[in-house]
């Protein structure tokens, strides 16, 4: 019985997957840095948990929609390998909203609002847009570009970081399109994904020149003064990753597998850049 226990929860656990709920922490927190709130206060401890929950929260709801997928693209996932029940990723979920729709009363307002559109947002790209292929990829960017001016929002200046928000929209929305290329035999079962509908070698174009895009905005908040030069020398690494994935990915599309990994390290050292650019 214990060892049932203690599987689920190390199931349930893995299901949130920490490390990128942990990037939307980190990005409600750079935002509101960068609204010019102090090191630390309520609101902002608040806003992060917020985002945390939300996006935990969001990672068990796909596991639950993508079941039949996940067998063939991510076998190893809780569900598919039978280590959680459908039904337990969807409570799961449903709690962790919850708890932030709850948290989120407390800090204004304005977070409210864009927690309850946040999860309505969720909702309606796993049930109507994820199969509408390319439009179900900007669903996801923009959602998780939201982190930033949700910070701002959580300290009354949510417009501060909406140049971050912008480029991590093109940055997660050139990601998302590689995704769909590694993910393409998965997602034949129940999706019209874009490389389904242009080819995966044009989808690959179509990501990297969104990813392209994210790279030329992103000395931007250093040179009109939001962020200082930490931001850009540490940026550069993010922008060299970027460059080398493109490379990767279009000289081989079986590379995509990698490439989709780098770049979620790319985001993470995105995060740090702002971190340290807020600071030095």
């Amino acid at each position: 019985m214990t060892s049932r226990l203690s599987i689920k929860s190390i199931a349930l656990l893995e299901s949130i997957r920490p490390f990128t709920s942990i990037l939307g922490l980190a990005g409600a927190y750079i935002g509101a840095m960068v609204a010019g709130a102090p090191i630390i206060s309520l609101p902002v401890i608040l806003a992060m948990i917020v985002v945390f929950l939300v996006g935990a929260g969001s990672m068990p709801f796909n596991d639950y929609f993508d079941y039949e997928i996940d067998k063939i693209s991510h076998p190893n996932r809780p569900i598919p390998s039978k280590r959680l029940k459908p039904n337990d990723a969807l409570y799961f979920s449903i709690i962790l909203f919850a708890l932030a729709l709850v948290i989120s009363l407390f800090i204004n307002f304005l977070c409210f609002f864009i927690v309850v559109f946040s999860i309505s947002f969720l909702y309606l790209y796993e049930v109507y847009m994820k199969n509408q292929g390319f439009i179900g990829n900007v669903f996801v960017a923009f959602l998780s570009s939201l982190s930033f001016t949700f910070g701002g929002a959580a300290v009354g200046n949510p417009f501060a970081s909406i140049l971050l928000s912008i480029i991590t929209f093109f940055l997660f929305t050139g990601r998302e399109t590689l995704k769909d290329v590694q993910d393409v035999k998965g997602d034949l079962l129940s999706r019209s994904t874009l490389p389904m509908q242009i080819g995966e070698k044009n989808a690959a174009i179509v990501g990297s020149i969104f990813l392209i895009i994210a790279i030329f905005l992103t000395p931007f908040p250093y040179i009109l003064g939001h962020l200082r030069i930490g931001y850009l020398i540490f940026i550069s690494i993010v922008d060299l990753i970027c460059i080398y994935a493109i490379f990767e990915t279009l000289k081989d599309l079986k590379n995509t597998e990698r490439t989709v990994s780098l770049l979620r390290t790319a985001s993470a050292i995105g995060i740090i850049a702002i971190i340290i650019g807020a600071v030095l």
